[in-house]
């Protein structure tokens, strides 16, 4: 009796078998992992042993024998795979094919596993090149119950990339001023440093891209010369994309070999001047906007009698604009005369403000944004009559708002003129509410 059910429970998984596995293909659970998750590793440890040899013997023979040391067949190859009726599997064969020339594919490679486990490293390794691989799987009976689909890999040549020069093409160093114009041109030097894919069948190329400190990737607008001994690379860059900030080329061969961080490769993108402090002095004529009292007392809203300096520090510079703290000052002879009395004062205005500037037209124009809150005063006002009768002089200090913009024109290096329009409004007790707007021309110069 026993016999017979083993029989029939063998029978059952003679059915059984190539069904599920069949359904697993329709699935498309066989996956492939193509290339030996242990390629990388080993070639990375074995470039640094020829890296160290090298560097110890000083032989150029060395150096080329490290170039040819990273290549993938030098280094254990595995394949892998998924099966959903791995434990009804008795072992697998894998059939690799190669693709020639002609984009046709014949068969190199036949290999059995001792078990039902989904991998099996392949020996001989293989040579660079493009292949593909299909898995037979064998039920318990050690009859083929189904094959999988066809899953193309390839081998690439594993040559570990070293960096360890730049120069800017401006200035030959590796420093790039924002302060100045730039053209974006920037070579690197080093070794295994090849041109990036140009096709499938492409084995051995390099990708490169800008990355900074803090993670930010720049990609090269286009490669411009290429050395033939694959040492130099001279690439072009869109300089809208470099900010202030420090970067390393990272480039990435075939196989996903990196060159290592190396201070050499350092590209330091920055202002030359880590600050601009614009001191300026000029006329400025304020007009009132607003305020029936002024003019019904001095017969006019428009005082000429008028001086204004500004001083504005520029701590934190980047390319999309400066951010930075000033101070601005203003000052108005007010004088009316009449024929019952003479009516004198002066108005005083300093303000603290927050301002942005922006350069255009390579640095000869900049243009200011600022806003900030300060103190208005009106000071001695005096009503003067006949026989030189006088009232005592009245002050006032009020808060005041100020907003306005401001645009400098570098005549000669830091030498600048500079047009500017402030609007103030400030409250005295008493509900006097006055507005003015102040134009103003200045001479100033940047340190």
């Amino acid at each position: 009796m026993d016999f017979k059910r083993l029989l029939l429970a063998a029978m059952i998984l003679l059915l059984i078998g190539p069904a599920a596995f069949a359904k697993a293909q329709k699935k498309k659970t066989v996956k492939s992992s193509a290339v030996a998750a242990a390629e990388k590793k080993a070639a990375k440890e074995k470039a640094k042993e020829k890296s160290k040899d090298k560097n110890e013997s000083g032989d150029e023979a060395a150096a080329e024998e490290e170039k040819e040391s990273g290549n993938a067949e030098d280094s254990w190859q595995l394949l892998e795979w998924e099966d959903e009726t791995q434990r009804l599997t008795l072992k697998y064969e894998v059939i690799i094919e190669q693709r020639d020339r002609r984009g046709n594919f014949n068969e190199i490679l036949r290999m059995t596993t001792k078990d039902n486990t989904p991998q099996i490293k392949i020996e001989p390794a293989l040579q660079p090149g493009n292949y593909r691989y299909s898995v037979i799987s064998y039920n318990l009976f050690g009859v083929a119950k189904a094959q999988s689909e066809w899953e193309d890999f390839a081998i690439y040549r594993a040559y570990k990339p070293r960096v360890n020069g730049v120069s800017v093409g401006v200035n030959l160093s590796s420093n790039i001023y924002l302060d100045y114009d730039n053209d974006g041109i920037i070579t690197f030097d080093g070794r295994n440093l090849f041109m990036p894919s140009e096709g499938y069948d492409d084995l051995s190329f390099t990708d490169y891209i800008l990355k900074t400190d803090k993670g930010r990737e720049v990609k090269p607008l286009e490669i411009l010369e290429h050395g033939d001994n694959d040492r130099k690379i001279k690439f072009k860059f869109d300089m809208n994309d470099l900010d202030v900030g420090k970067y390393q080329l990272i480039a990435t061969d075939a196989s996903g070999l990196t060159n290592d961080p190396d201070n050499g490769n350092l590209l330091t993108v920055r202002f030359k001047k880590w600050m601009d402090l614009n001191l300026s002095a000029g006329y400025v004529c304020p007009v009132v906007l607003f305020d029936e009292t002024i003019e019904k007392y001095f017969g006019s809203t428009i005082f000429p009698l008028s001086a204004t300096a500004r001083v504005t520090f520029f701590p934190v510079k980047r390319r999309w604009g400066n951010l930075g703290i000033g101070v601005s000052a203003a000052y108005s002879w007010m004088q009316v005369k009449k024929s019952e009395y003479t009516l004198k004062s002066s108005l005083g205005m300093a303000h603290l403000y927050l301002a942005y500037s922006h350069p255009f037209f390579n640095k000869r124009l900049s243009l200011e944004a600022h806003v900030g809150a300060g103190i208005t005063a009106m000071l001695g006002y005096q009503f003067e009559f006949d026989h030189n009768i006088k009232s005592d002089p009245q002050s006032s200090l009020n808060p005041s708002f100020m907003a306005g913009a401001a645009a400098q024109f570098f005549v000669y290096k830091r030498l600048y003129v500079e047009a500017n329009v402030d609007f103030v409004m400030f409250f005295i007790p008493g509900d006097m509410t006055f507005g003015a707007v102040l134009p103003s021309a200045s001479v100033g110069w940047q340190f």
